[in-house]
């Protein structure tokens, strides 16, 4: 008995392991590096616009993290690169709201005080 739960176990773990190893690393990557990409897609320009109503020094912040987010997702670095995609973001819209330049996101919705 003992040994037919030892033999079910290792066929349940066997089956649920293949398919992890049967996966391809190369279209892996290839598939976090478009989601690194995506990030970039619309935080890039976001950035490029705000740089006018930036100060000195979140000009230089802006720089530098677009420039490691962009070489993160060149070099194969994704999780990296979406990190800073979204620290860049956060930026972009603490500006934004500063410098109110900017429509809400969500225009159809009602804003609600909490």
């Amino acid at each position: 008995m003992a040994l037919r739960r030892v033999l079910i176990g290792a066929g349940l773990a066997g089956a649920l392991i293949a398919p992890a190893l049967a996966c391809d690393p190369e279209e892996m990557n290839a598939q976090l590096t478009q989601v690194c990409e995506a990030a970039l897609a619309e935080t890039a320009p976001a950035t490029e616009a705000v740089l006018p109503h930036a100060t000195a020094g979140e000009r230089i912040r802006l720089e530098r993290s677009l420039a490691r987010a962009v070489e993160a997702c060149a070099t194969g670095d994704p999780g990296l690169g979406v990190q800073e995609a979204a620290r860049l973001a956060r930026l972009v819209g603490r500006i934004e709201a500063r410098a109110g330049v900017t429509e809400p996101i969500w225009q159809h919705e009602e804003h609600v005080d909490r």
